[in-house]
């Protein structure tokens, strides 16, 4: 399936930078048109469907590796990375994120987080939202912010990564993410 034939999408965007998604959904919000966000579109079935009409944001353009400091057990990715391709890169560091994503060459970082999907390793090594140390977001209107940070115990008080694991991109548009990793 589709996003158009899931989504009820008026037209389809795709960010290639932070800014650019910025200021698609400062658009969106200026106008009062729902957002979607969309990473490679293999759950879109899940959570309650949209009624309204509204803009697709395809994170897919977000793709790049951040910063790996394969030393420290952490890597940071943008959110439409594919998993197949943080699995290979994490892969040459003799490191792994044990998850397990179906369609791995399609399913993105950023939809597995927003889906909280972890396959069935989640019972030797734990969920995705254990593995997510920090995060790069927009909220509704169109404002960055970030949570936890690149270090693995960083948090005092709530946890908002925790929080928006799992949301299906209802609290925010999920843009970057650190995340610990397993030898």
């Amino acid at each position: 399936m589709t996003a158009g034939e899931v989504l009820p999408l008026t037209a389809t965007v795709e960010p290639a930078t932070q800014s650019e998604l910025v200021e698609q959904v400062r658009a969106a919000f200026g106008s009062d048109t729902p957002l979607y966000p969309i990473g490679g579109g293999t759950s879109l079935g899940y959570g309650v469907p949209p009624k309204q009409k509204g803009l697709g944001v395809r994170l897919t353009g977000l793709n790049r590796i951040v910063d790996y400091p394969a030393r420290d057990m952490t890597i940071t990715v943008e959110a439409g990375i594919t998993m197949s391709v943080l699995a290979a890169e994490l892969a040459r560091e003799g490191q792994r994120l044990p998850v397990d994503a179906a369609q791995s060459d399609r399913a993105t970082l950023g939809g597995l987080i927003a889906t909280n999907f972890s396959g069935p390793r989640r019972y030797g090594y734990g969920t995705l939202r254990d593995y997510v140390i920090g995060i790069s977001a927009v909220d509704g209107r169109g404002t960055p912010f970030k949570a936890g940070g690149r270090v693995v115990k960083n948090v005092a008080g709530y946890d908002l990564c925790k929080l928006l694991t799992g949301s299906l991109g209802t609290l925010a548009v999920i843009s970057q993410v650190t995340l610990k990793v397993r030898p």
